[in-house]
């Protein structure tokens, strides 16, 4: 063999070494082929309410199953985040959805429906509410025992809150006093927490003075508050003496200061969708003058 013969077939043969060489590394630093994983999310759908202090919101946490068999799937742990504020498992939340394991048919998916109740007093107690707008933010965390796994989904909805107007007396005056009948002007201040005008249809009350009835009424009128502002009126009722103590008839007359009561109910429109008109309760305790008009 010449020389030169040599040197090709070292030539040849280095080639071949670099090129093993590169396959070696390039195959030892390539990934594994991703394995097959189940995915989930939670999408929002709806709010429902009776009233400003219970809200339900709506869920559906959706599941996918890659895997050629029929997986299985729980909710292992959940808890709600409130407008940016961890809120845990709160006493003024409840999640209610199906207990037990959730069956997935291989290659398909399916559907959980979730419902978040809140009690907005409860989370009031402890500042999670009341907002003029939420955000909340549902974390569960799912665990799949076949195959074993375990995966944290989150979903947001987002809503606008209610809160019942608030009443307040501002005075109590005696417009005319006779033997039989005597007329009340009652000044009412109503104020409208929220940012958009809520409308009271109608409201009946009550007015108790040192603990006895006094009056009572009822309003048709309808009064629109506009948003993050009040309204004051007046109220006039008449008192009728008939089977009523002599000494009440007194006290009134001689325009003595009292500790009064004004209780009652609202029907109140606030035109958020998700909540129908609601009855709200009022109960006013003070100690008042009674001046003469």
């Amino acid at each position: 063999m010449g020389f030169w013969e040599f040197m090709k077939i070292i030539k040849l043969l280095s080639c071949f070494l670099v090129f093993s060489a590169f396959l070696f590394f390039a195959c030892k630093s390539a990934p594994p082929p991703p394995e097959n994983v189940p995915s989930a999310s939670i999408m929002f759908w709806d709010v429902e309410a009776d009233t400003p202090d219970r809200i339900s919101v709506n869920f559906s946490l959706k599941i996918d199953n890659p895997f050629p068999f029929t997986a299985a799937a729980a909710i292992g742990s959940w808890q709600a985040e409130i407008n940016g504020r961890n809120a845990g498992q709160h006493d003024g939340l409840s999640l209610v959805y199906p207990e037990g394991d959730f069956p997935i048919v291989a290659g398909l998916s399916v559907s959980v429906p979730l419902k978040l109740n809140m009690d907005i007093a409860a989370l009031a107690a402890d500042g999670y509410a009341p907002f003029d707008d939420y955000r909340i933010n549902l974390i569960i965390d799912l665990v799949f025992s076949s195959p074993e796994a375990r995966l944290g989904v989150s979903g947001i909805a987002e809503f606008p809150g209610v809160r019942a107007p608030v009443f307040k007396i501002t005075s109590i005056a005696i417009l005319k006093a006779e033997l039989v009948n005597t007329r009340f002007r009652v000044g009412l201040e109503i104020s409208n927490p929220n940012p958009y005008p809520v409308e009271l249809s109608a409201f009946s009350y009550e007015l108790y003075g040192n603990g006895r009835l006094w009056a009572d009424g009822s309003e048709k009128n309808i009064i629109d508050v506009p948003g993050k502002s009040s309204v004051k009126g007046n109220l006039y009722l008449i008192m009728n003496f008939i089977n009523m103590k002599r000494d009440l008839l007194d006290q009134i007359i001689r325009l003595e200061d009292v500790n009064y009561r004004f209780a009652g109910t609202a029907q109140v429109s606030v035109g958020v969708e998700y909540l129908p008109d609601f009855l709200t309760g009022f109960d006013l305790s003070g100690y008042s003058e009674v001046l003469e008009n």
